[in-house]
Formats: structure tokens, C-alpha cells, sequence
């Protein structure tokens, strides 16, 4: 991205080619966006039963994920992709290859190396699909009208395709959610931290673009996220905000660094600390009426005993969950919890899966190095509003990870997450190359 301030060879072209690219270039944007937050299974029905073996993905979004894919390679191909070096970095290389050997010691290693496969392809989309925007009023512009197009995508359903796009009492797996907005996503979680980035987006989009445009998109984002009654999402928000604004203000990395950290301790203090510090078990009796967190803190109990046992390389990589061996082969106090879908926190998802050291590599690749790149980053006010979307886009995938699981996701927020892990590692070397 030229924006960006990389050195990027810019050939004039004018005329019908000027268009031909704009066209390609708009349509490789649009088809990334597109694919993540609609999918190839928009309104599904949830009232049949899931099919355990087909949870993390269909053929038809391997597919489309894997053509994509192949469409951003050639494409940067013959558009620099050298400017794809900067983005590898030890962290993230010592990352993979901790990855790959929790996938050799999987207790399902087949599964495991499909699905490390497929984030892989996941995390090159989100690398190469910063290369294709000539600037940022093209990248704004796109992303804009994407935005706009989900959301009313989601009204619509919701409007017109109730069954589908909002939760029923005759949905299999979890009836209690009845009347909670999940529009063209699966879940109404996972709807609600789609409008939490929409919301980010809008503001992005207000300040670079169109004023009028950005507060449209929060406006719809901030409405549809409240009828999603996610407890998460909607608390991160705020929260996401005001962090983001303090961080923004931080003078060294050091700073910054300490105090997002800071609160993600706190969070996981209140979360999962509360199954072991009775105080705080106590202040949550007093200030919230489910202190259990809708039954989370059963799941990560057994969650906690099962990391017990492979606290070095995990159970190996997004290979614990809705297997037979955790769903039929474990015992435990509470069905739900060896019938969940995830562990319902980032953090202990990754330890649970590829170990603590794991863990503790992504939380660097994915949480640290992006702070200290956005601290480093140039202090261009053409490139403020870029700046604070990635960072707040980060800094809600940290804060919310502490009740759901979201980091090393591909789903609706990971892809924009490591695209933004991405732009912050790009912002930061453009300043050495300047």
C-alpha cells in the first residue's frame, strides 16, 4: 500500500487500464471482505443438529478460502511480493513452528493438519489483502460499501427471514437464546463482535472518508449489536474505546504494552480467577446475576484439569473440542462442558491446544509486537485513522479473548484481526523505510 509509505513502484496508468485495475482491485477487496462476513452459508437454519465431524468449516468455504487465496497470490505475484517479506518475523515463524509440532503430537493429527492448513491459508489472505489497495481512500471506499452491504444483508434477514436470522426457541442447540439478533451469522456471538469491528470501521470510515457514510455504518452496527443481546461484545466496547484512546497516548512502547496487558490480566483475574479466588467470586455475586458467566466457568474448570495433563504441547491445534475423545471419553461433572463448541476464552483455548509456550508465542505474535509496532509507527496525521482501527481492532480481540475465543480464529473477527496485525507491522517498517 502506497499509503502505507512502503516503497512501492507506482507505473502511470491512465485510460481504460487505470479502470481495468481499479476493477480488479476493488473486486479482490470486495471477495475477501465478502467471503468473511457472509460466507457461503448465510442464514442458516439452526434448528437441525450440527454435524460434529463438519464444525470449523464446509467445503464450500475451504474452497472459496483456498481459491481466494490462489486469486491474492498470482495477483501479488507481479505486484511486488517482496513487500510480503516484512511481515514474517520471528515471533511469528517460532509461532509455526510450535504449531506444527503440536500437530505432530496431536491426538488427531489428520484434523489438526487440515485445520492448521486452513488457517494458514486464512493468515495469507489477510497478509496479501493489504497489497492490493492503491491507497487508502480505495481501501476505505471498498470496505465502506462492504460494510454497508452485510448490514443490510443482516436487516433484511431479520425483517424478512426471522427463522433465519434470528435465534428461535426451536434452535438445537442452545433454544435459551431466543429473540437475539444473529442476522447472515451463525451465532448471535459472533454477530455481535462483527458489529463491534463495523463500529470501528465506521468510525475509520468517517474520518477518512465520509462523515455522513461512517455514522450511518455506526449508527447500524451500534443498533444491531444491542438486539444481539452479547454481553461480550457489548461490554468490550467501551471498554475497547476508551483503552484504545489512553494507548494512543502512550508515550513508549513499554507504556503501552504494560497497560493493555494490564487489563487483559484484570479481565482473566475476574474471569477465570474467579473459580479460584473466592473474594472475587464473592464481588461478582454481588454485581452481576450470573456470576458463572452463562456456565463458562464450568467449561473452563475442565478445560484447566484437561490442560493439566499436556501443558507443553497442547492436545494439538484446534483439535480438542467436539472430538469423541474430549465428547465421550472424558468424564465431567457438567455435560455442557465437554459438549462445548470452544472454551469460551482465547487465552486458555490456545494453551488447551498448543500448549502453554504456544500460547504464550501467539499472545506475543498477535497482542505485544502489534502495540510496539503502532508505537513505532509514523506520526502522519494522513494515517491516524488507519492507525487507530487496527489498534482498536487488536485491543478488542485481546480484551474480548478473555470470554470468548477469538485469537488464532479464522471466523468472522479473525481474519480482520490478523489483517490488522499485519497493517500495524506494515505501518511500522514504512517509518524505517522513510
Amino acid at each position: 500500500m502506497a499509503e502505507l509509505g512502503l516503497i512501492q513502484a507506482q507505473r502511470p496508468i491512465i485510460g481504460g487500464a487505470a479502470d481495468f485495475d481499479t476493477l480488479i482491485r476493488n473486486f479482490l477487496l470486495a471477495s475477501v471482505f465478502l467471503l468473511l462476513w457472509i460466507s457461503f452459508r448465510p442464514f442458516e437454519d439452526l434448528s437441525e443438529a450440527l454435524d460434529i465431524a463438519a464444525i470449523g468449516g464446509t467445503v464450500a468455504n475451504q474452497i472459496g478460502y483456498s481459491l481466494l487465496f490462489v486469486l491474492l497470490g498470482a495477483w501479488c505475484l507481479f505486484h511486488e511480493p517482496r513487500r510480503l517479506l516484512f511481515l514474517i518475523r520471528p515471533a511469528f515463524v517460532a509461532l509455526l513452528f510450535w504449531i506444527a509440532l503440536s500437530v505432530a503430537n496431536s491426538w488427531e493429527p489428520s484434523l489438526s493438519g487440515r485445520r492448521f492448513a486452513f488457517t494458514m491459508v486464512a493468515i495469507g489472505i489477510a497478509g496479501m489483502v493489504l497489497l492490493v489497495p492503491r491507497n487508502l481512500r480505495q481501501f476505505s471506499g471498498v470496505l465502506a460499501a462492504t460494510v454497508l452491504a452485510v448490514l443490510a444483508a443482516c436487516y433484511y434477514g431479520v425483517f424478512f427471514l426471522p427463522s433465519l436470522s434470528v435465534h428461535q426457541s426451536s434452535d438445537f442447540a442452545e433454544p435459551l437464546l431466543a429473540g437475539d439478533w444473529r442476522g447472515v451469522f451463525g451465532h448471535k456471538n459472533g454477530a455481535g463482535a462483527t458489529m463491534v469491528l463495523f463500529v470501528f470501521i465506521g468510525l475509520f470510515v468517517a474520518r477518512q472518508r465520509n462523515i455522513f457514510v461512517g455514522a450511518l455504518i455506526v449508527v447500524l452496527a451500534a443498533t444491531f449489536l444491542v438486539f444481539t443481546r452479547s454481553a461480550t461484545a457489548i461490554a468490550m466496547l467501551p471498554i475497547t474505546l476508551v483503552m484504545s484512546n489512553l494507548t494512543a497516548r502512550m508515550r513508549t512502547p513499554a507504556a503501552a504494552v504494560s497497560l493493555t496487558l494490564l487489563v487483559v490480566l484484570l479481565l482473566n483475574l475476574f474471569s477465570v480467577g474467579s473459580i479460584y479466588f473466592e473474594p472475587i467470586r464473592n464481588l461478582l455475586g454481588l454485581i452481576l446475576s450470573d456470576p458463572s458467566f452463562t456456565g463458562r466457568t464450568q467449561i473452563w474448570e475442565f478445560a484447566i484439569d484437561a490442560l493439566a495433563k499436556h501443558p507443553l504441547t497442547g492436545y494439538g491445534f484446534a483439535a480438542f473440542w467436539n472430538t469423541p475423545e474430549v465428547i465421550y471419553g472424558m468424564n465431567s461433572t457438567d455435560v455442557w462442558a465437554n459438549t462445548a463448541s470452544h472454551a469460551h476464552q482465547g487465552y486458555l483455548d490456545l494453551a488447551i491446544t498448543i500448549g502453554i509456550p504456544g500460547a504464550a508465542l501467539a499472545a506475543l505474535w498477535l497482542i505485544v509486537l502489534p502495540l510496539i509496532d503502532f508505537c513505532r509507527s509514523p506520526n502522519d496525521p494522513s494515517l491516524a485513522p488507519l492507525k487507530m482501527l487496527v489498534l482498536r481492532v487488536c485491543l478488542f480481540a485481546a480484551y474480548a479473548s478473555c470470554f470468548e475465543s477469538m485469537l488464532m480464529q479464522e471466523g468472522e473477527l479473525g481474519l480482520f484481526f490478523f489483517t490488522s496485525v499485519f497493517a500495524l507491522r506494515l505501518l511500522s517498517v514504512s517509518r524505517l523505510a522513510a
